[in-house]
């Protein structure tokens, strides 16, 4: 067994090593947490001088979207939409929008929160009454009446997921290329033909930009994520290590205020 005075020295360097790691894992998260700031001043300030067209696509973007019904088209002309609600029993929810220049009924077998998630839907020509689905010519033709740009389309492609430009979506999509100064991306919604939206050069710089903002490393499209977890916990061991730090220096009394007294010196006399 160790004698008394040496244990005793034992914990004294214990003690003395151990405020000598909480300073050095101050100064390393201190630099991990500086970096990730910096990437926050950079995208923050490219998001205030940039303009909004340009991160959103919306240079060549005609905002073609599925619209709630409007004249010309007549009521009488629909199809009655009680064999249509027979023959698919499983509906939640049924619309009448405008597709294009064309009415459609979209069946919702099961209605989904969000646009991005699994669509479980049918699409009906309201006049006719039959099924239609959105192939390579309707969807270059939605993708084309969406786009007021110089450009011409170079390819036509259906894709599934996971989408680079799309991370959140599930459904699968038409990417219709456009020939132009951007390198426009046009990606429809196979499903009900809805404009997903456009993607170019701009965009991308964009969607870096938001990656780094947002710490979205992964690309899930999406700020709650394991880095975002991970740089709030590095906050926080940076902000108790320098709670313990000012402690420790105001209980050694390392802090010395300084107090200077100034004299001033009156002078008495007369101008000549």
């Amino acid at each position: 067994m160790l004698p008394e005075s040496t244990q005793t020295k034992n914990r004294s360097q214990q003690r003395k090593r151990m405020p000598h790691w909480i300073k050095v894992a101050h100064y390393w998260i201190g630099a991990l947490v500086s970096i990730q700031l910096l990437l926050w001043l950079i995208s923050g300030l490219y998001f205030n001088l940039t303009p909004h067209d340009e991160i959103k696509g919306m240079v060549y973007n005609h905002s073609h979207k599925t619209e709630p019904l409007q004249p010309p088209f007549v009521s009488e002309l629909l199809a009655d939409i009680a064999p249509l609600l027979a023959a698919h029993p499983q509906v939640e929810k049924l619309r009448l929008l405008r597709l294009g220049e064309q009415p459609v009924y979209v069946l919702d077998a099961k209605v989904q929160r969000y646009k991005h998630q699994c669509q479980q839907q049918t699409l009906i020509d309201a006049y006719t009454g039959k099924t239609l689905t959105i192939d390579k010519p309707r969807a270059t033709q939605l993708a084309r009446d969406s786009y007021q740009g110089p450009g011409t389309i170079s390819t036509v492609e259906r894709m599934s997921a996971p989408f680079y430009d799309w991370p959140k979506q599930c459904n699968p999509l038409w990417q219709i290329a456009m020939e132009d100064d951007l390198s426009t991306r046009i990606y429809i919604n196979a499903i009900n033909g809805e404009l997903v939206g456009h993607k170019n050069d701009q965009t991308d710089i964009a969607d870096l930009m938001f990656k780094l903002h947002f710490m979205d490393y992964l690309n899930q499209g999406s700020f709650n994520n394991l880095f975002s977890w991970l740089f709030a916990l590095l906050t926080l061991l940076l902000s108790l290590s320098g709670l313990y730090w000012v402690a420790e220096n105001i209980i050694l009394k390392r802090y010395k205020l300084a107090v200077k007294r100034v004299s001033k010196k009156v002078f008495l006399g007369s101008k000549e």
